[in-house]
Parts: C-alpha cells; sequence; structure tokens
C-alpha cells in the first residue's frame, strides 16, 4: 500500500497509529473513466486516494479535482442521505478504503482522525457558503 503518511487526513500522525490504520484498509483499483461514486446513491465506503486523479461533480454541476492524499466519501456514511456528488476516474486510480460497517468503530479507534475529518468537512461547508 502507497505511504498513508502522506494522505491529508493521516499527516504527522505517529508510525504506529499509521500502521495500525493501515491493516484496516483494503485496496482498490479503479480504470479511468469509472464511476467510483454516483449521486444520490448510498454509501459503500470511505476512500483515500494513493495514486491517480478523480473529478468531482456536485448536484449543482460544480466540478473539482482530487488526487493522491485526497479523500472522500464520508457524508454518506456520517448522514445517510446518499452519495452528495458523482466521482469518476480520470487515469486509473488506485484508493485505500475503509468499508461502511466498519467506518464508525474506525473513527472510534482513531480519534485524531475523526476530528481532523470533521475539521475537513468543516472547510468544505464554508468553501460551498462562500461559493467557491
Amino acid at each position: 500500500m502507497a505511504n498513508l503518511g502522506n494522505a491529508k487526513l493521516f499527516r504527522g500522525l505517529p508510525a504506529k497509529e499509521l500502521k495500525a490504520i493501515e491493516k484496516e484498509l483494503k485496496t482498490v483499483t479503479h480504470a479511468a473513466g469509472h464511476d467510483i461514486i454516483v449521486l444520490g446513491r448510498d454509501g459503500i465506503g470511505f476512500m483515500i486516494i494513493t495514486t491517480g486523479t478523480v473529478t468531482v461533480t456536485t448536484s449543482h454541476g460544480k466540478e473539482r479535482k482530487l488526487g493522491p492524499g485526497d479523500s472522500f466519501g464520508e457524508m454518506a456514511l456520517l448522514d445517510h442521505e446518499g452519495r452528495s456528488a458523482t466521482i469518476r476516474a480520470d487515469s486509473e486510480v488506485t484508493l485505500a478504503t475503509i468499508p461502511e460497517w466498519n467506518f464508525k468503530s474506525f473513527l472510534k479507534e482513531h480519534p485524531e482522525v475523526a476530528y481532523r475529518l470533521l475539521t475537513a468537512l468543516s472547510q468544505r461547508v464554508r468553501q460551498a457558503e462562500a461559493g467557491d
């Protein structure tokens, strides 16, 4: 698995915790052009990009690119409201994933990661409110 220490969510975590996190992740690869997540569908996992790039398209048609170190998929797992965007692989993409059924226990076992996830969500809300 790619170095998780480079993932924004895990930067600066102790090596021992990173090793424990790595044991909980599954690696998945998607071909270029594949819709990894489809707007409105149920969530099946939280994903961290280890290689490749994706395009996120919101329900309002706004697009942004994500690449290695970025993560996605947590919102549908937290609120069970379905996916808030479609995410398509621009290139072959490798993801480190946490399945939905392990997500809550993962956050309980790694409270620093849960806090960082809340920070990232807060930043997204601020960006959305600012119209960025």
